[in-house]
């Protein structure tokens, strides 16, 4: 350790050491709550508030002290930085404060605020958007800003569409800042209710060993199937990602070790990276965390969460299915290998229990509408009581200390996020900017509902560039699902839409999130693997388009015999999509051949959305036809195989060897 660096390190050990008590105080706090042992609401909610700010800003403080002494912030950047720290944290600190000893009177008083009361919302709104822009980056700071600007002086607009009534400033504090069940506090209360101890329960099953468990289960379904190396990868980032909600953070996790493992059986670099980034997005889409959208979701329609969570879990399995079929389809045409690593069965024997047991338990009471926290607390009590039977897989104290201070880092973060975009959700909620908007795009659009649907989805992955993807589903179906009810599009579908889109955003270029973080664990160009990323989410995009037009497929747990027909016609185009991508089935296609199967899949989405006799008839003709002529055409009339679309990659070695 240099001098320089010295300070910086022995500053962030106080600190991190701050942040660990006060997360520990917090979770405690939580955990008596659950239990009805506090009284007041908005003493609550309020004590929430101020700790995530400390935390948010103790968070900040050692980040950037870690960055300084590693010399990757210097000058102007660590001024801005330490900038966000101090005076973001100061005056967020300050407002929380306020409010916490204030609660009572603010709550009686509002939207009547004094002067003392004005002061502390704008100290707490300042305070807020510095962390956010530390935490969040500029893009989302600046949206979050905007929007409450609007609300203060959106009467100046000139567009008469877009103008709303001239509001009091307290009014319009009493819904960004200083009212407890508004603004701020809208979306926190999720934090505080459902999401701390479902995040907290999932960094005690990645302590207890889950990771390695999931790992192995993989391998053992690997050993079976061409290409087995990336199922680690689909079963184990799939899981993980669905109980950690966070694409980015997942990759970065359990990209570790399973892009090594495709990368040494056979499979580009790139194409390694793109099948890690789509499975680790497959854990927003999948109960129970759902990414924090499905919170969000429940909140906007006022339904309980596990009536969305299920609701989710027949599109979230058809999305880990195209994946799936998706790389079969690549593993077959480059002959990549099975799976040879052994796999440790004493790690299944003895960790599975750990993870059945415990998820089973806040399966089971979601499913009984206990609340996202009591479910969540019961996992861990479930999770830490089993430990001991794990042999000599159980973890020391040290890995679960970590394991607890990481859950604490997503919380907090994620919590902080929730707090900041209240605001904008009720500037645009309040002042009714969204339907205006819905009714300029009725003047401006036909009225067409598969165009409409078009237009959310180009939103949707164009906002999602660079906002998370709760913020993104979020703001777009603010704006897009009042014009979507308009068109007779139910409103949990028209949610749904937005949000798988948003997801899907993460694997979009330019920016594709995502992708970069995969191609920086597995050494490939950042370009290939969006590109052999997209060619994988070609096969998911059918999805939200399926469950649109055939609301049964959102229907789980209530579901009949018409769920069949959809469900059999979006596998069967994953797999159309997949032979068009990647130019195999039964042998190496030629490119007519590959044209005729995406043909067929365009044919299949046809019928999807027109769901009639003629479009049925279409699509198994095609079909029928394509898959006769791949089976009966005689070598000789064969054109010439063309290679896998994402060529000039070394992967396709095995094609050259034919």
């Amino acid at each position: 350790m240099n001098a320089e660096a010295a300070p910086w390190q022995r500053g962030r050990r106080f600190v991190d050491t701050a942040f660990l008590v006060t997360g520990s105080v917090l979770t405690l706090y939580i955990v008596v709550s659950v239990f009805g042992l506090v009284r007041n609401s908005a003493e609550h909610y309020t004590n929430f508030l101020l700790a995530i700010v400390v935390m948010s800003a103790l968070l900040g403080a050692s980040e950037s002290m870690d960055k300084s002494a590693r010399g990757e912030l210097r000058g102007l950047r660590r001024a801005g930085s330490m900038f966000a720290v101090v005076v973001g944290g100061t005056l967020g600190i300050a407002g929380a404060l306020y409010l916490r000893l204030f609660a009572v009177h603010l709550e009686r008083a509002a939207p009547y605020f004094g002067q003392a009361d004005m002061i502390a919302g704008y100290a707490l709104i300042a305070g807020v958007a510095l962390l956010t822009w530390l935490h969040w980056g500029f893009v989302l700071t600046s949206l979050i800003v905007l929007s409450v600007l609007y609300f203060f002086f959106g009467h100046l607009v000139p567009h008469p569409l877009l103008m709303h009534p001239p509001y009091e400033a307290t009014f319009v504090m009493n819904y960004v800042g200083l009212g407890l069940t508004d603004g701020m506090f809208w979306l926190g209360q999720i934090a505080a209710d459902s999401i701390f101890l479902l995040i907290i329960y999932a960094a005690v099953l990645l302590g207890t060993g889950m990771l390695t468990m999931v790992l192995e289960t993989g391998k053992a379904a690997g050993r079976h199937v061409r290409g087995g190396a990336a199922l680690p990868a689909i079963v184990g980032s799939g899981i993980v990602a669905s109980v950690m909600g966070q694409a980015t953070a997942n990759i970065m996790l359990t990209g570790r070790m399973t892009i090594p493992t495709m990368n040494r059986h056979g499979y580009r670099r790139e194409m390694s990276g793109a099948i890690e980034a789509v499975a680790s997005a497959s854990g927003q889409i999948l109960p129970p965390i759902l990414g924090l959208a499905g919170f969000i979701i429940a909140a906007t329609l006022n339904r309980a969460y596990i009536e969305i969570a299920l609701a989710a879990l027949i599109p979230g399995l058809l999305f880990l299915s195209g994946l799936t079929i998706g790389v079969l389809v690549y593993a077959s045409r480059n002959r990549l290998p099975r799976l040879t690593e052994s796999v440790d069965t004493a790690v299944l024997k003895r960790m599975t229990p750990t993870f059945v047991l415990s998820f089973g338990a806040v399966l089971l009471l979601l499913a009984n509408y206990y609340s996202p926290a009591v479910a969540g607390l019961s996992g861990i009590v479930v999770g830490l009581l089993l430990v001991p039977l794990q042999g000599r897989y159980r973890p020391s104290a040290g890995d679960m200390l970590t394991a607890f201070r990481d859950g604490l880092y997503i919380v907090t973060v994620l919590s902080l996020l929730l707090i900041a975009i209240g605001p904008l959700a009720q500037s645009f909620l309040t002042t009714n900017v969204a339907s205006r908007v819905a009714i300029i795009m009725l003047q401006v659009l036909p009225d067409s509902k598969l165009l409409m649907l078009g237009v959310a989805m180009v939103v949707a992955l164009i906002l999602g560039l660079g906002l998370p993807t709760p913020v993104a589903y979020l703001v777009v179906a603010l704006v897009t699902v009042p014009f979507l009810q308009f068109l007779d599009v139910p409103e949990l579908q028209s949610h749904f839409f937005v949000f798988y889109f948003a997801v899907f955003s993460a694997l979009s270029p330019p920016v594709a999130i995502a992708a970069l973080a995969a191609s920086k664990v597995s050494g490939g160009s950042f370009f290939g693997t969006v590109v052999d990323g997209m060619k994988l989410m070609a096969t998911v995009v059918i999805v939200p388009y399926a469950f649109v037009y055939h609301p049964e497929l959102l229907s789980f747990p209530h579901v009949g015999w018409s769920v069949v027909a959809p469900l059999a016609l979006t596998l069967t185009l994953q797999w159309t999509v997949s032979v068009a991508a990647y130019g195999y089935f039964r042998r190496a296609l030629s490119a007519p051949e590959r044209v005729g199967f995406l043909v067929v899949s365009i044919a299949g989405l046809a019928l999807i959305i027109r769901d009639d006799l003629a479009s049925f008839a279409t699509f198994t003709g095609v079909l029928a036809a394509m898959v006769l002529w791949v089976t009966v055409a005689r070598p000789g009339s064969r054109a010439r195989p063309t290679g896998s679309i994402a060529t000039g990659h070394h992967g396709d070695q095995h094609e050259s060897k034919r």
